[in-house]
């Protein structure tokens, strides 16, 4: 489902998020805002700042900021579409969806996340009168408390129990084949999917059922089986366990491991805080929405080559992730055990200290590379230099990307290694006033739209061959067809294109009149932005002359080219 950018424009001008925000934290206005503790990090004085004139929010503290869509999705845990259905329910608005190029109102996916909960319901009912599944539990060590916890439930053998209870009518019937709860073969025949198996519900961020995971009772093949990707469930998005973890509050850290089992073990061990991807590599999209929760993330693999192979793929991941204050860690546990056998063999203290003695990424990362090199020769060490910089080069600009640097010439004995700065990304702390006049145009309209109004001739910006003046002309255009709307949804507009990072980025900067900034107080808003207008003028006009004069030349050297 695609929601129309139109639409978001609509109800981002409809929402107030002082409003919003206030329904999930208690807001105190001081003068024309609104702040709070902030939300997104722990803090004793008030530095979450929302601006009812702007309807943006930002953080003093750890520069968190965003519109309202942005609040649901950091602070809710919603996915964008479940946000916008969200906010629009508040403010009693339909949304509006874009399939095969027509616009329609859908409420089928409530059916859907309903007979999700019925089955379910059903699984743990199985799960009380089969002895056997109780039996399977036990074995594993699992309490009735854990089970009941993470709602463990229990598929029966048969082909087609859920179509006998559950698939009274065709919708139903229709419905259970679209949330793969049932299948259906090339003749065309339906029958369950999940049968004779321990029944693990997936849950989305919102704590809504949206897949299952089932596990065998002996040594059939296979030993695990998943729900298919459906409208509900993408499992290249979501984590096991991450919903009921989040429940036990704000979070430092969080362990990624392999299975169910593994998961529900190390819980019902102390060890709340472990999570699961869903019979896939972790992702890009898994360790950004995980790294906007924690700041730490650690890794927990078998200690065989495929556990070393894993862990690499999640460093390659998390490099270019690694900003301010986050970390990767990896445990790499014995070969032939698992986090479920193991925590249940030595224990919940020895498991701790595994946690604690966690291999850093840096040191994970050189360990590596040096097996793959002769260090005890110069072209041993060359190799490394030349195997490690493209992976440095991915991390962002920082602390953590100099150190590195610095451990790569402490092992190679090379004391100038240099990667160029076109290679590093720019800091996000660069000054107003060392942006480009193309940006710090986009920053006086992000905050004062109204200024829109002083431009008299943006075609004439066109002319300039500069870095962001398509996205400055796009704006420019953006506020004079939709002049109601402030910052926030101004921000939202560009979400998911390719000028969304920098729109974010500049919507912080200085221009922010809830800054708090003695020199914005005093500053003469039109005229600092018409002072910037004038020079940006001054090239397009220049080079209109050029192109005019070349024109000129051009026409000259064709007249003399025709006389002789």
């Amino acid at each position: 489902m695609r929601i129309p950018r139109y639409f978001i424009d609509e109800l981002m001008a409809k929402v107030d998020i002082v409003d919003l925000i206030n329904s999930y934290i208690p807001l105190r206005k001081i003068g024309q805002n609104y702040t709070a503790c902030c939300p997104f990090h722990n803090e004793k004085t008030p530095s979450f700042t929302v601006s009812s004139e702007k309807q943006f929010y930002y953080c003093f503290g750890c520069g968190a900021s965003g519109s309202a869509i942005s609040f649901m999705l950091n602070y809710a845990r919603f996915e964008f579409v479940e946000a916008v259905q969200e906010i629009a329910n508040r403010i009693g608005v339909e949304v509006v969806y874009e399939q095969d190029n027509t616009y329609q109102v859908d409420n089928s996916i409530d059916d859907l996340y309903k007979i999700m909960q019925q089955v379910s319901a059903y699984y743990r009912q199985q799960l009380r009168e089969s002895q056997t599944a109780i039996n399977y539990l036990k074995q594993r060590g699992l309490t009735g408390q854990i089970a009941r916890d993470y709602g463990l439930g229990y598929a029966p053998d048969g082909w087609d129990n859920l179509l006998k209870i559950f698939g009274t009518d065709t919708e139903t019937r229709n419905n259970l084949l679209k949330t793969g709860l049932i299948t259906q073969n090339d003749a065309g025949k339906r029958y369950d999917r999940f049968r004779n198996r321990i029944i693990f519900p997936i849950l989305d961020r919102r704590g809504r059922i949206i897949a299952f995971g089932g596990r065998v009772l002996d040594q059939s093949k296979p030993k695990y089986l998943n729900s298919p990707e459906t409208t509900l469930f993408q499992k290249g998005n979501e984590l096991y366990g991450w919903y009921l973890a989040r429940k036990q509050g704000v979070l430092k850290t969080v362990i990624v491991v392999e299975g169910y089992m593994d998961v529900v073990a190390l819980v019902q061990h102390g060890i709340h805080y472990a999570i699961a991807t869903l019979g896939t590599a972790t992702t890009t999209k898994h360790l950004t929405f995980l790294f906007r929760n924690v700041p730490e993330i650690i890794f927990c693999f078998d200690g065989d080559a495929a556990g070393q192979k894993a862990a690499w793929r999640a460093l390659e991941t998390a490099l270019p992730l690694l900003e301010g204050s986050r970390q990767i860690r990896f445990i790499f546990l014995p070969q032939d055990d698992d986090p479920d056998g193991l925590i249940r063999s030595e224990g919940t203290q020895a498991f701790n200290k595994r946690i604690t003695q966690a291999t850093p990424l840096a040191e994970f990362l050189f360990a590596t590379l040096q097996q793959q090199v002769n260090m005890n020769s110069i072209d041993g060490r060359a190799k490394l230099v030349e195997l490690a910089k493209p992976l440095i080069n991915q991390l962002p600009a920082g602390a953590y990307h100099d150190l590195m640097l610095q451990e790569l010439s402490k092992l190679t004995g090379l004391n100038n290694l240099i990667i160029p700065k076109s290679q590093l990304k720019q800091s996000v702390n660069t000054s107003f006033r060392e942006l480009s006049l193309v940006k710090r145009a986009i920053v006086y309209l992000l905050n004062y739209p109204e200024l829109v109004k002083l431009i008299k001739y943006p075609e004439k910006l066109s002319f300039l061959n500069q870095d962001h003046i398509k996205l400055l002309l796009n704006l420019i255009e953006f506020i004079q067809f939709h002049p109601q709307l402030k910052l926030g949804a101004i921000c939202e507009h560009w979400r998911y294109t390719e000028h969304e990072s920098t729109i974010n980025l500049l919507a912080k900067k200085k221009a922010l009149s809830f800054e708090n900034i003695d020199a914005i107080a005093t500053l003469n808003i039109e005229e600092e932005f018409i002072s910037i207008l004038n020079s940006l003028y001054q090239p397009c006009q220049e080079q209109q002359s050029i192109d005019l004069l070349t024109q000129i030349n051009l026409k000259l050297a064709q007249i003399n080219q025709e006389k002789n």
